[in-house]
């Protein structure tokens, strides 16, 4: 023991020192085997890798292999579709071409074919009417044919209808020219002295109208047979011979018409043939003879002086009376008719009321509808109407929701949009803008090209328009509108002055804009500024108004570089007309063009003095007071 507590402190250093060195040493050698291993496995996993990766890249090979073949082949595929389609095209194209000269070969065949049909039929006639008939009376001679030509200050066109008379296979025994117009054609009637036997009136009022000039040239003219012919016609050079020739040979028809060749001339638009197979129920619902396609036995019928509108169609109707069965279509061409004439005014659906007079005379119908009902001529809704603004009575259509206005202005359409868009425009290239639009004014939009609709504040009013812009700053270039619709607008804006230079700015020369503004009556136009609505209201009219317009509307468009032309309905339309569609008689619409265009000018004059007159024709055409009607350049 005593050993041991001696030897103690001197082996104890050695004991501490041998044990921390041999720890240490097995501890490092556990770690250097544990690296080995860990070593050992990542070699394993590595060149495992290493063979997987080589099998990718083995296989991505392949891939890049299989991928460039089936590009070789697609592209092979490719060219032989374009080959293929190379072919196609040249055999479509052969296809095509031999299809063109079947469809050629094929309607020169039918066309044949149709006139053969249409003189077989002809020639049936005949025979029928030497078996089964009475033979016809014996005419001792050719009977004598006189030709009137009314005409209104166009010497050109007069000319070239004479030239047409004069170069005719059998000239007419007679031509009347009978001037309605203030140029003197004396000079142009000599002309054609040595190769007709012309003869020159006058009405005593120029622009007296077709009806008044007509019935002077009937009661001159001495002949048996009778043709018309306008002086912005021409007649077909056989047409005297073959319409004359069929007449002398069957005394039991008083009436023939012919063909007539539309567009021949220089027109954008196709040409066709106009030869409507008669019957007489259609006649009454809507006219399909024109006067120059008509030559009749001499009668005492003359055309009505009293009737305002349609009196071709009239004159035609009572030619016939009730003996249909004397009036037939030949197989000869007796005019040619061109919409592209300068002159030609041709509205091809007129107003409702203005053919109704007419066309139902005969089955005694009239235009007066059941007690309280209206009609309107915006949607075609016949009934009773609800009330208005400020519970006008029967002012608004239930189911369109036109007013007054839209009404009349619908009724006006077809005479404005012929008369100012001429026929020969491609649609898309007509513009028109609306500014705050009504769902009352779509029929009136529909017969227009392009229309854009513009609003200040759509939202407040609850419509839909194309763009959102104030009168005053519209988002159109100059000279770009050939119509410019304004209702009920520029009593809404405090500048109004440059509301109204806007109108100028956008319109074309040849444009038109078609204004409305409540009216006081009074001379001057109240525009004190009010803060109260009430107060605008109860002086107004309206809270949102600025102003109540009097007489001097006028004078401020024509201040802004507008000549304007103001007409109301009691002005322009039949009292039964204002009654059956519900209108406001001196609620007038002003038409406005720019002053600096001699053209709009003396196109809205032509325009009111129609309108104010009702010297329309029965086909749409004005007759006393048309003028050149051909459109400016731009």
């Amino acid at each position: 023991m005593i050993f041991r507590r001696l030897v103690r402190p001197i082996t104890k250093p050695f004991i501490r020192l041998f044990a921390r060195y041999f720890v240490l040493r097995s501890e490092h050698e556990a770690v250097s085997t544990s690296l080995g291993h860990s070593v050992a496995r990542l070699e394993e996993l590595t060149i495992a890798q290493a063979r997987q990766a080589d099998a990718a890249i083995a296989r991505s090979s392949q891939l890049d292999q299989s991928i460039a073949q089936v590009r070789q082949h697609a592209e092979a595929s490719i060219a032989q579709l374009v080959r293929d389609i190379a072919s196609s095209r040249e055999q479509i194209s052969d296809l095509r071409t031999a299809c063109e000269k079947s469809l050629s070969t094929l309607d020169n065949r039918t066309g044949d074919l149709e006139r053969t049909t249409a003189f077989d039929r002809q020639a049936i006639h005949d025979l029928g009417r030497r078996i089964f008939s009475s033979p016809p009376s014996e005419v001792t001679g050719p009977a004598s044919v006189g030709v009137i030509v009314p005409s209104c200050d166009r010497p050109l066109t007069l000319e070239r209808a004479l030239s047409s008379l004069a170069i005719q296979t059998r000239k007419p025994n007679k031509v009347v020219v009978i001037n309605d117009g203030r140029e003197d054609v004396t000079q142009v009637v000599e002309r054609f002295a040595s190769s007709l036997n012309v003869a020159t009136l006058k009405t005593a009022t120029p622009r007296s109208g077709s009806s008044i000039a007509r019935n002077m040239a009937l009661d001159m003219l001495d002949t048996s047979l009778v043709a018309f012919l306008d002086d912005d016609n021409l007649m077909w050079p056989r047409w005297i011979e073959e319409a004359a020739a069929f007449l002398e040979t069957d005394s039991t028809i008083d009436i023939v018409y012919g063909a007539q060749l539309r567009d021949a001339e220089a027109s954008t638009i196709n040409k066709s043939w106009f030869l409507v197979p008669f019957d007489f129920e259609k006649l009454k619902e809507a006219n399909f003879i024109d006067l120059n396609q008509v030559m009749h036995r001499a009668s005492g019928v003359r055309f009505n002086q009293d009737l305002r509108r349609l009196v071709d169609w009239d004159y035609t109707l009572r030619l016939i009376d009730h003996s249909p069965d004397r009036i037939v279509p030949v197989n000869a061409i007796a005019s040619i008719y061109s919409t592209s004439e300068p002159g030609r005014i041709s509205v091809v659906h007129w107003p409702p009321d203005l053919g109704e007079i007419v066309g139902h005379r005969l089955r005694g119908e009239t235009m007066v509808l059941p007690e309280g009902n209206r009609a309107c001529s915006c949607c075609g809704y016949v009934g009773e109407f609800s009330p208005g603004p400020g519970q006008r009575p029967k002012a608004q259509c239930p189911r369109c929701g036109s007013l007054e206005r839209h009404r009349f202005l619908q009724l006006l359409a077809p005479l404005l949009r012929t008369l100012w868009i001429p026929e020969t425009r491609p649609h898309a290239r007509t513009r028109m803008i609306e500014v705050a639009p009504s769902h009352a004014t779509l029929s009136f939009r529909r017969m227009f090209g392009v229309v854009t609709t513009v609003g200040a504040d759509p939202a407040a009013d609850g419509r839909m328009v194309d763009i959102v812009a104030a009168l005053t700053e519209l988002p159109f270039p100059s000279e770009s509108a050939d119509v410019a619709l304004v209702l009920r607008v520029l009593e809404h804006i405090p500048d109004d002055r440059k509301a109204m230079a806007e109108i100028l700015r956008v319109l074309r020369p040849a444009g038109i804009a078609v204004l409305q503004v409540p009216l006081s009556g009074r001379e001057a136009t109240d525009e004190e500024v009010l803060d109260s609505p009430e107060e605008r209201s109860t002086r107004y009219g309206q809270a949102d108004h600025v102003c109540l317009y009097g007489d001097d509307f006028l004078t401020r468009l024509e201040e802004a570089g507008l000549t304007c032309a103001a007409v109301s309905p009691r002005e322009s339309m039949l009292p039964e007309a204002i009654a059956k569609f519900g209108l406001l008689p001196d609620e007038a619409l002003v038409f406005a063009v720019r002053s600096s265009s001699a053209w709009a000018k003396e196109r809205l004059a032509a325009f009111e003095s129609m309108l104010r007159r009702g010297s329309w024709g029965v086909d749409g055409r004005a007759g006393a007071d048309s003028t050149d009607a051909s459109e400016p350049a731009n």
